[in-house]
């Protein structure tokens, strides 16, 4: 029977680190996600303790750790898996070694040696063995070459190309991230000193301190993972608390009894979780997503996404332990499939493509829950005219603010599942699909309004002062202008926008001086911030330039513009701006998005490209 005793106490650096004490990062442990501002705020807490008063204690957090006896070898032993705290250890180790490095001092160099490694000792029968060890190879592969060996941490090329990597894991990148930092850290240091043997000894005082004033509480069971589980579950580590990801992770790690597979399972959720990015701004939003599919309705029973798959498990929606990780794994999958690829490019150039741009740039990662099942639904068949439906439906709802999106998400997740079912045809399904009223603007659901009115979202598109939108507001007039981008510009261009970068402009200025603007007060007031008057420019406001004439901002202009097809074509077009050119455009950017949002489908789509290639008189200014 396992021993449940608890052990709890304090320990200072030097003695984490001490010469019988070894750790190990199990393979269901979160990936080492501190980024640089964390790892210099824990640095900076420490230095400024010590340079106030170097006698003062500085304590840095509890660890809890599950204690373990490896009894592989002909010499067993005992080590400590990390539950808790294992980004301030983490941050810890590679302090030291960056110290190291930097240090000219020999009884440094072989402090750190000690703390790091447990020297081999051939005749006292003591094996090389490392303080660290990490369950998943890579990280361990990258402590061997960049933290355990001497000057590892100056490989600053190669730790820089890590960072950058995207076949790396998470934990990779962000320990060579934080070496870096760690760097650039004692880098900010230097000039506080005169000279380098001020500087020097500053370094050795530093880790002295480090080892003998900083100290940490440890919770640590006997070789318990159940009550070790219970304390990870309850403990957050100090600076990143705990994501339900982790828990949802540690859950279902735990039922998979086999080792082997467990480490494969804890793998292959790193690896999950590196790839989630944009539009999902972390891993616990996607799984959001995964409760909506899983679930299709929000209740008390969701409200967190701990509940929910508790949820999940009791109506056994879902099991646990490997079909949780593969259900996961598939859809992790599918989102790189609908967000990266360019589905019939063929016959629509890059508009799959734009229209994800532009969703996920300004409109949000709403869309994608819908995308992802759909293809999980019926594959790639018809996907394009399903985006163009969803972009159209969202957005107009969106925009006018008709109502939550949420119910109708549900209710297309549970039609998709109907169809799936019913179906066996894939292209077939998803043609039934595609036409059934559940994608229909004016589709009225029995318990919640869900109608789009497309009477009244025109008109908003016509009276609306898009121009004025500031804050995040701003992302629905950027939405517009991408769009009209999109309608007037080649199908073979790629849209891109920099939000720090491209601006919204005021054609007639909002504040237009006589005689560059011949035009009234009221006039002014009227059209100013309407959409005919407004376009996107890649470049930085200018106010002196903003309130320039006509004239001045089409030559000025001119190189800023060339991925910008709205833009490009009223300062093509139109040779003077006033009430009448005003009043032309703003007609025709409207019935652009009018016919795009009534058509609803590729075929129209492609049809209005065509109608905007024939050529047409040039408009009259008034």
């Amino acid at each position: 029977m396992a021993d449940t005793t608890l052990d709890t106490g304090k320990k200072y650096i030097k003695a984490i680190f001490n010469a019988d004490q070894f750790y190990n990062i199990p393979e269901y442990q979160r990936p080492y996600v501190w980024g640089p501002e964390q790892v210099t705020t824990m640095f900076e807490d420490i230095a400024n303790a010590f340079l106030q008063d170097k006698h003062r204690e500085y304590f840095l957090g509890c660890m809890i750790w599950n204690t373990k006896v490896d009894q592989s070898g002909d010499l067993p032993y005992a080590y400590n898996d990390i539950l808790d705290g294992q980004q301030r250890f983490i941050t810890l180790y590679l302090l030291q070694a960056v110290i190291r490095d930097l240090s000219t001092s020999a009884k440094v160099k072989g402090s750190v040696t000690k703390r790091l490694q447990q020297v081999e000792e051939d005749l006292d029968g003591i094996p090389e063995r490392n303080r660290l060890k990490f369950s998943i190879r890579q990280d361990d592969d990258f402590f061997q070459q960049f933290v355990l060996a001497e000057n590892g941490t100056r490989q600053h090329a190669q730790l820089l190309a890590l960072t950058d990597s995207k076949t790396e894991a998470t934990s990779v990148r962000n320990m060579a991230t934080a070496v870096l930092a760690t760097h650039e850290w004692w880098a900010s240091k230097l000039p506080d000193f005169d000279g380098e043997e001020a500087y020097q000894k500053f370094i050795y005082d530093f880790y002295g301190y480090l080892g003998t004033k900083v100290l940490v509480l440890y919770l640590s069971t006997s070789d318990n993972l159940d009550d070790a589980y219970n304390l990870f579950t309850v403990l957050n580590s100090r600076g990143v608390q705990l994501q339900s990801s982790d828990i949802l992770r540690v859950q279902n790690l735990r039922v998979i009894k086999d080792e082997e597979a467990s480490k494969k399972y804890a793998a292959k959720w790193d690896d999950y979780q590196s790839a989630i990015e944009s539009p999902y701004k972390s891993f616990d939003e996607f799984l959001w997503a995964m409760v909506y599919i899983l679930m299709k309705y929000r209740a008390d029973s969701n409200q967190s996404i701990s509940k929910a798959f508790a949820y999940i498990y009791d109506k056994k929606l879902l099991a646990k332990g490997v079909p949780t990780f593969d259900f996961i794994g598939k859809y992790v999958q599918h989102l790189d499939a609908v967000f990266h690829s360019d589905y019939q490019a063929a016959e629509a150039g890059c508009l799959y493509e734009n229209l994800n741009y532009i969703l996920s740039n300004t409109f949000g990662n709403q869309y994608i829950v819908v995308l992802m099942h759909y293809r999980e639904c019926f594959g790639e068949a018809n996907i394009l005219d399903f985006l163009i439906k969803i972009d159209n439906l969202f957005s107009a709802a969106w925009l006018t603010v008709s109502f939550n999106l949420q119910t109708r998400i549900f209710i297309m997740l549970r039609k998709m599942d109907e169809l799936r079912d019913k179906m066996p045809d894939k292209a077939a399904a998803s043609l039934a699909f595609l036409q059934d009223g559940v994608l229909r603007y004016d589709y009225q659901d029995e318990k919640a309004n869900t109608v789009i009115n497309l009477d009244k979202f025109f008109l908003l598109l016509d009276e609306e002062k898009w121009g004025s939108f500031s804050g995040t507001r701003i992302n629905k007039t950027r939405y517009l202008l991408l769009k009209l981008d999109l309608l007037t510009g080649n199908l073979h261009n790629k849209l891109h926008l920099n939000k720090s970068f491209a601006s919204v402009e005021h054609i007639l200025p909002q504040k237009p001086s006589a005689p560059a603007w011949n035009i009234s007060e009221e006039q002014h007031k009227e059209w100013l911030h309407r959409l005919g008057n407004i376009v996107l420019v890649d470049m930085k406001k200018n106010a002196s330039l903003s309130n320039s004439s006509f004239l001045d901002k089409r030559h000025k202009y001119s190189s800023y513009i060339e991925g910008r097809a709205n833009t490009n074509y009223v300062f093509i077009t139109y040779q003077q701006w006033n009430v009448g050119t005003i009043q032309q455009n703003h007609a025709r950017v409207v019935n652009l998005l009018k016919s795009y949002y009534t058509g609803n489908s590729l075929q129209s789509f492609k049809e209005l490209k065509k109608k905007l290639l024939v050529p047409t008189a040039a408009p009259v200014p008034a």
